[in-house]
């Protein structure tokens, strides 16, 4: 079926561009952003997808605001208008490609709503495609590219104001079966004029599916990494990081340090109400134990610099390392 987006010469087959390239349900066409503060007292999550063969748009916001957690999802069905990136009250436009974009959040239940411009103070950094196969089910066949840079406009909820903040951008596109990836380490750090972007992914074993990352510096100059190895020290009694230490490898086999303390953790949880406190502890260790994973707001340390931002742990399928359970309802 013919739609607004045919109207461009951006064809890739001679199929109209309401087909994708797999009938695989999970094949997906998303975007995802953080923003915080410096100060370790704000952090929020959001992001929409677009899933052509389920016919459905899925969007979301989390964020955290002094041990308050506010969760709001939307959906709507997909008419064959993906240049529509809005589902509920979250909407999404680019301002300018490669540059910019605005993001216009609201969650009434929680007075929650935002204004924001992000603007790249980086390139885009291109991952390598990640692929991962379990027998003969597709986990992952997906693109991704990601950029660090500044929010302007203000967050609001309730009757604090949020500005100044900074984070990361993510486009990707392709398959993924979030449900059937074990565990995944994604590092996002802004420093004064570098940004570190890095994703690992892995089994419960621990075996290597995927690395990929690099420093990327504002002068536009770029590092890569081929590997990472980490160390992570989780809460007691539960499956959260406290803190970690990592080890960033190069193509040339040079090393580069960095340690992760947490400032705030967002649960990627099922099941908890859309607002709760941390002090209230039987709910907080509900949301823990019932979390996909955690988006993480983290102080960094590379050398004498410090930065700011969120590492993505995504632990489904476990790990054996860390006595980490998979998840299960």
């Amino acid at each position: 079926m013919i739609g607004k987006m045919d109207e461009y010469l951006i064809h890739q087959t001679v199929a109209t561009l309401d087909k994708v390239a797999s009938d695989d349900v999970n094949w997906q066409d998303r975007f995802y952003f953080n923003m915080h503060d410096r100060e370790g007292k704000f952090v929020a999550i959001s992001g929409l997808g677009a899933f052509p063969n389920r016919r459905t748009v899925e969007a979301y916001l989390f964020a955290v605001v002094d041990g308050h957690h506010y969760t709001y999802f939307a959906n709507r069905g997909l008419e064959n208008d993906r240049e529509d990136m809005s589902a509920g009250g979250l909407r999404f436009s680019i301002v300018e490609p490669m540059e910019a974009w605005r993001l216009q959040l609201q969650d009434a239940d929680n007075a929650i709503e935002a204004d924001l411009e992000f603007r790249g103070r980086f390139q885009p950094y291109e991952f390598k495609p990640i692929f991962w196969q379990k027998g003969d089910k597709v986990v992952a066949n997906q693109m991704h590219y990601t950029q660090g840079g500044v929010h302007s406009g203000s967050f609001r909820v309730g009757d604090q104001e949020f500005t100044n903040l900074i984070g990361l951008r993510d486009r990707s596109w392709g398959i993924r079966s979030l449900f059937d990836v074990d565990m995944w380490i994604w590092i996002s750090a802004q420093f004064p004029d570098y940004f570190i972007t890095c994703w690992l992914w892995e089994t419960r074993a621990g075996e290597t599916i995927s690395v990929d990352g690099a420093l990327v510096r504002e002068s536009g100059e770029i590092r890569s990494f081929v590997g990472l190895e980490h160390e992570l020290e989780l809460w007691p009694g539960t499956k959260r990081p406290k803190s970690a230490a990592y080890t960033l490898i190069d193509a040339e086999g040079e090393k580069l340090s960095l340690t992760a303390s947490e400032l705030s953790t967002i649960c990627v949880a099922l099941g908890v109400p859309p607002h709760f406190e941390e002090k209230d502890e039987e709910t907080w260790q509900k949301a823990q134990a019932s979390s996909l994973g955690f988006d993480q707001f983290t102080r960094y340390q590379c050398g004498d610099d410090v930065g700011y931002g969120v590492v993505e742990y995504m632990l489904v399928g476990g790990s054996q390392r860390y006595n980490i359970p998979p998840f299960s309802l």
